[in-house]
């Protein structure tokens, strides 16, 4: 490609992105490693020998690229699809489609990159929800950022540290897609769909310009971003990229249960922040590190009262409930935001009661409980205990000895989870931006 050519796409990237409102998410190759890494960080078992079959896991990694893909043009449909797919109900109706076309055990190579892909989207989609609605609120408070600074500066973050291993080649199915999509107010076509591909992995989504390009925003926002260029990988903080790693393994073992038609809405949750044996990190309500979360396997019918805040003596915790941040029908994740200061070192319940509906029409009969321990101040100190050994995913390739799913991998659930019964230029800045979702008022 020549330069003029090449400074054509980014300007004309760069346009379509004004044209847009309201953009949001974590960048691109976050996306593609997250999910990535959470696949290497499973357990031993039938899955991730499923999904590291080397064409199995590039659709995976692919999926992960495919979903923010139509931002990228000057393209109602395009953005149209990007929208959808980002979403619970086009994961319900994919896992749907599945079970009735094509189930299990998918013995062919073209049913498992599909399964895989679907697996891909459907990472992406939680990973925005972690990032947008717990980590930017950090980055907020402590750069005065948001989103259209840290979602591409995060991405140069992974470059600059050397971090990027995973460079997936298109591979998407096509007339699955296009069969899914048919109901959308837009016409979804397959040169839609691929006009916008081929823009986002001949500009970004390659190991020549896209890394360049991504390593100089990263570059260029170092001192405005000084607080998340420390913490973008910081494990003990809800919503960075290496935080999202255990959650995205066990929303992609989730995914697994719902195609296999074994997922209860009892089951729901998958992880929650603070995860064992971490603890919430402030008792300042005016803090979003004093909020914790409940993560869902299945898109959950938002209520207005789906939890409670109990205290350490019983008592009721006065807190605003909120869900994914530009808010959704079925959501995956639920937050409880104190509206007072939490007592350091005491320990505190988040309930989730039972009836919750989740999105392929299960109802839950039991409550969930997720306990955990508020860090201690200096009063307090001793009320906390050295935490021992803290889990921390890998990052540097398929660990020797995978984790056992009752052991190593944390299960989310910070005292413990049960159930009641059991330089860079405007113009390369904005290409970035091209490739975020937008929020779904």
């Amino acid at each position: 490609m020549s330069t003029r050519s090449h400074s054509a796409l980014i300007l004309f990237a760069s346009s379509a992105l004004l044209m847009a409102s309201d953009a949001s998410a974590h960048g691109l190759w976050g996306h593609i490693h997250v999910t990535g890494w959470a696949v290497e960080n499973m357990p031993d078992d039938e899955l991730r020998e499923f999904l590291l079959e080397p064409e199995v896991f590039n659709a995976l990694l692919f999926g992960a690229t495919f979903t923010d893909s139509g931002y990228a043009v000057d393209s109602s449909a395009s953005r149209a699809y990007s929208e959808h797919t980002h979403w619970e109900p086009f994961i319900e109706d994919f896992i749907s489609w599945v079970q009735i076309n094509d189930p299990p055990p998918w013995d062919s190579l073209e049913s498992r990159k599909r399964v895989a892909f679907l697996m891909g989207c459907a990472s992406h989609g939680l990973q925005d929800t972690l990032f947008d609605s717990l980590f930017l609120y950090r980055v907020d408070e402590h750069d005065g950022k948001g989103q259209d600074e840290a979602d591409p500066a995060t991405d140069g973050f992974l470059v600059m540290d050397e971090h990027v291993r995973f460079v997936p080649e298109q591979d998407l199915p096509m007339d699955t897609l296009l069969e899914l999509y048919a109901g959308l107010d837009e016409e979804i076509t397959e040169e839609i769909i691929l006009n916008a591909l081929n823009f986002v992995t001949s500009v970004y989504i390659n190991d020549e310009a896209g890394l360049n390009i991504a390593a100089t925003i990263g570059a260029s926002n170092e001192k405005a971003l000084a607080w998340t260029r420390t913490h973008y990988m910081d494990p003990s903080v809800p919503g960075s990229l290496r935080a999202e790693i255990f959650p995205t393994m066990r929303h992609q073992q989730a995914l697994w249960a719902r195609l296999h038609g074994e997922l209860s809405a009892d089951d729901a949750v998958v992880f929650a922040y603070p995860e064992a044996p971490r603890r919430l990190l402030s008792a300042d309500h005016t803090s979003a590190s004093s909020w914790s979360s409940l993560i869902f396997g299945a898109g959950v019918r938002y209520e207005d009262d789906l939890v409670d805040l109990i205290g350490p003596d019983g008592e009721s915790v006065d807190f605003t409930q909120a869900n994914t941040r530009w808010g959704a029908e079925y959501t995956r994740l639920v937050r409880l935001q104190p509206a007072v200061d939490l007592i350091p070192g005491g320990w505190y319940t988040a309930r989730l009661r039972s009836g919750i509906q989740t999105i392929d029409g299960q109802t839950s009969t039991t409550p969930f409980e997720h306990v955990f321990q508020v860090a201690c101040d200096a009063a307090s100190a001793e009320d906390c205990a050295d935490l021992g050994e803290i889990a921390i995913a890998s990052i540097d390739g398929v660990p020797e000895e995978p984790s056992d799913t009752g052991g190593e991998v944390p299960s989310g659930c910070g005292g413990g989870c049960a159930s009641a019964s059991g330089g860079a230029g405007l113009p390369l800045l904005l290409l970035l931006g091209a490739c975020r979702r937008r929020r779904m008022s």
